[in-house]
């Protein structure tokens, strides 16, 4: 009796290929826009910067550029986050930490026009509400080694438990801010003052602020 023939075998169906997420994003690229937007900023403020000069200046495509940043604002937000972050210290002393900080905060101001980038979106901000809340978010994330070292300050009996450490540190950051926009000087005794004065004014009347520091 003849046997059956055997049915061919059925090719196995290919596996689905991935689906691509799309090109990733080059850091080369982003650093360089970036730096771009720094120095159009620095030459004409932030009212005469165009995208399609940064994206010159930048080698990229303006596509490219509207791809990461929707706006100019948004650009321009970009490069403010861009500016180094202020080192977290821990000196033993809240004298000593907010003098650093407000040292290190000063000499980042000399490498990158962060200033000018505060400003010029102050006034933008008013306009956008989104904007408004990426600054706030920024500034409270760029404040919290001031923030931290004042609240250390409270935990070691250098300021009293009832300080208003926000209007401590707004003080601080405000004053030093004010000064570097109108060229006022902010060399390491102004620093040494405006210190003090903030200090001295959390404490109760009569109580010297660095004497207070050093007891504790």
């Amino acid at each position: 009796m003849p046997t059956a023939k055997a049915g061919k075998k059925r090719p196995t169906a290919a596996p689905p290929r991935p689906r691509r997420s799309g090109r990733p994003r080059d850091p080369d690229a982003d650093r360089s826009i970036i730096d771009a937007t720094l120095d159009l900023i620095a030459e004409q403020g932030f009212d005469g910067v165009r995208v399609a000069d940064v994206a010159d200046r930048a080698g990229v495509a303006k596509t490219t550029m509207y791809r990461r940043w929707p706006s100019k604002t948004h650009l321009v937000v970009a490069a403010l986050r861009a500016a180094p972050p202020l080192d977290p210290i821990d000196t033993g002393s809240v004298d000593e930490d907010l003098r650093t900080l407000l040292t290190q905060f000063i000499g980042i101001t000399e490498t990158v026009p962060l200033v000018g980038l505060l400003a010029s979106l102050a006034a933008e901000r008013q306009k956008e509400p989104r904007l408004a809340q990426e600054m706030d978010d920024y500034v409270l994330e760029r404040m919290r080694p001031v923030a931290e070292a004042l609240e250390r300050g409270v935990e070691r009996g250098e300021l009293p438990a009832e300080a208003d450490l926000d209007l401590m540190a707004g003080m601080l950051g405000g004053a030093v801010v004010l000064r570097l926009f109108f060229g006022g000087a902010t060399d390491a005794g102004t620093v040494d003052r405006l210190v003090d004065m903030v200090l001295r004014s959390a404490q109760p009347p009569g109580t010297n602020a660095r004497e207070s520091s050093e007891r504790a």
